[in-house]
């Protein structure tokens, strides 16, 4: 029997209106009865999360590192997230120090994630692709990163900074390396007793996340502790009808923890007390297998995942038809992929989308909103949205499109050490998105394109995400990347970087798949310059590096 008393509870309203959201918004009228209209979100810190998983099911599995065969029940993960508190602060880390985390998924990650959190301090995650100088940008850019925990496996970059750059402690999981100390030496000297630290979780940070950096030098995203735990339960209060108890569900972990969407998504799985199967990466044959072994509820992706796992050879011969939360973020997916998951696996595709600097999730497809099209969904419990004219900044009517504009308890608390830029962003608690987007008459939204990427051909605004779409329904076509590339005649033309099939290859030719999106395509959309690569370009986080694109066509 449990005697201790809940570290928390969270307070679900189904009558009165939400503070955050303007009254009589159009896509309330969607709302089951079971869907709460607002939340009263506790204001405790991230770490709370875990720990009240630990005290209501110390025995159950948290999770199961698949790579290496290794298992953590809650009570032993919060064991060891407390013997990592007890060393740092040893070390002299202590509140309102930032502590970098430079590894890739592991369950080291989340014992550093905890044990800086117990001191007040907050966490710097560092993307392990990232080579020396991004790395040192964050660095200095941050100003405050004296300790650094890191796998050993990356550590030579983190040594080609320390040339440049002071990092008064590293500490290292796996290999001890000169001139750090071990994780694991740290996990078996100090006892299991975090510092008593106060922390105000609507001012304290509980991470500096560095943007993507796809237009231009990566800024860093303030998320406060009240920032995540609010988007945890906005995500809990928009899917209020799963068939899934709570301590009963497993999801497949594979987005990298330090982005803001494999971040929030663990937050996630330990609120709803869950086992995270955990990878390091991606592999198709290996998440299918363990979806069908161990009759996986969740699975949470970026499209090219979908891909992978969609054209994989064997996605028929698994069962996957376990789950029940499938969704979809980070970039649009294209439509002909979620026709084909529905076919095979039985379950939709559920579209989100968010941004670093709203906590990152703002919108979502839940279960029982019927599918349409591409949409991203409708909005969170809390989150208010609106579609502006870039131009002038007045509001929309639905069908067109326009800025996507967001209100809600999980905006980032401002960019780090940038002022002007905050108030460029967040006006009167509206975060400017920047990405191009609509509504339609029932309050369905759809993400239309980012506007630093619109291709101006001729007078005409095409949408590289609409252009990609359509190309995606050729059947050789396994993956595309469409930007504007300078024309000396008209000023900007389009052009398509594509990767063939493997089956296609030295079968088909550019100029076939250009006369092909001719036939198909409206007369200014499609893409004049076909160029066959053998990898499309992208960010740390798996997005399409448009940038990088149009700079290669400029040299």
């Amino acid at each position: 029997m449990i005697e201790e008393k809940p570290l928390y509870t969270v307070e679900y309203d189904f009558k009165k209106q939400s503070p955050w959201v303007r009254p009589k918004r159009v896509w309330e009228k969607l709302l089951p009865k079971t869907v709460p209209k607002t939340i009263k979100y506790p204001e405790i810190p991230v770490h709370y999360i875990a720990r009240e998983a630990a005290r209501r099911y110390p025995h159950n599995l948290a999770i199961y590192f698949v790579p290496e065969e290794r298992k953590y029940t809650y009570r032993e993960l919060m064991h060891w997230s407390d013997k990592v508190a007890a060393g740092l602060a040893d070390m002299g880390v202590e509140k309102g120090d930032g502590v970098g985390v430079y590894m890739t998924n592991s369950p080291e990650f989340l014992f550093s994630l905890y044990g800086i959190s117990q001191n007040g301090a907050f966490t710097v995650p560092i993307n392990p692709m990232l080579k020396a100088p991004d790395i040192k940008h964050i660095v200095t850019d941050c100003g405050v990163i004296d300790t650094l925990i890191c796998s050993s496996i990356l550590y030579p970059n983190i040594e080609k900074v320390r040339e440049e750059v002071e990092i008064e402690n590293v500490i290292v999981y796996g290999e001890k390396k000169p001139g750090t100390s071990s994780l694991q030496d740290l996990m078996e000297k100090y006892p299991a007793k975090p510092p008593e630290v106060e922390i105000n979780p609507k001012e304290d940070l509980f991470t500096l996340m560095y943007t993507g950096g796809t237009t231009g030098l990566p800024k860093g995203v303030m998320q406060t502790h009240y920032n995540i735990v609010a988007n945890v339960y906005q995500m809990i209060g928009r899917e209020p009808n799963s068939p899934i108890e709570e301590g009963r569900v497993s999801c497949i972990t594979v987005l990298p923890m330090c982005h803001s969407f494999g971040l929030s998504q663990s937050q996630l799985y330990m609120a709803q007390r869950a086992m995270m199967l955990l990878y390091t990466g991606f592999d198709p044959e290996q998440v299918m297998k363990a979806i069908e072994l161990y009759r996986t509820e969740n699975f949470v992706g970026i499209p090219l995942m979908f891909q992978f796992l969609i054209n994989h050879p064997n996605f028929e011969k698994y069962n996957l038809k376990s789950l029940f939360r499938v969704i979809s973020g980070a970039a649009p997916i294209p439509e002909d992929l979620v026709t084909k998951w529905k076919k095979v696996v039985g379950s939709d595709v559920g579209q989100g989308y968010g941004l670093s600097e709203s906590g990152p999730s703002t919108h979502m497809k839940p279960t029982w909103l019927p599918q349409k099209g591409l949409t991203i969904g409708i909005p969170l419990v809390d989150t208010d949205a609106k579609i502006v004219d870039v131009d002038t900044g007045k509001e929309l009517p639905p069908g067109e499109v326009g800025e996507l504009m967001v209100k809600g308890p999980s905006v980032m608390k401002g960019y780090w050490k940038q002022p002007e830029k905050t108030k460029e962003t967040i006006e009167d608690g509206w975060l400017h998105t920047g990405d191009l987007a609509y509504m339609d008459e029932q309050g369905y939204f759809y993400i239309s394109g980012r506007q630093k990427d619109i291709i101006k051909y001729k007078g005409y605004k095409v949408l590289p995400d609409e252009v990609e779409d359509k190309l995606y329904n050729h059947p050789a076509v396994l993956e595309c990347a469409v930007v504007g590339v300078p024309d000396p005649e008209i000023g900007e033309t389009i052009k398509a970087f594509v990767v063939i099939k493997d089956e296609y290859k030295g079968k088909i030719t550019p100029e076939e798949i250009r006369d092909w999106a001719k036939e198909n395509m409206a007369g200014y959309k499609w893409p004049r310059i076909i160029e066959f690569i053998d990898k499309v370009p992208r960010t740390a986080i798996g997005k399409v590096f448009r940038r990088g694109l149009r700079e290669q066509e400029k040299k």
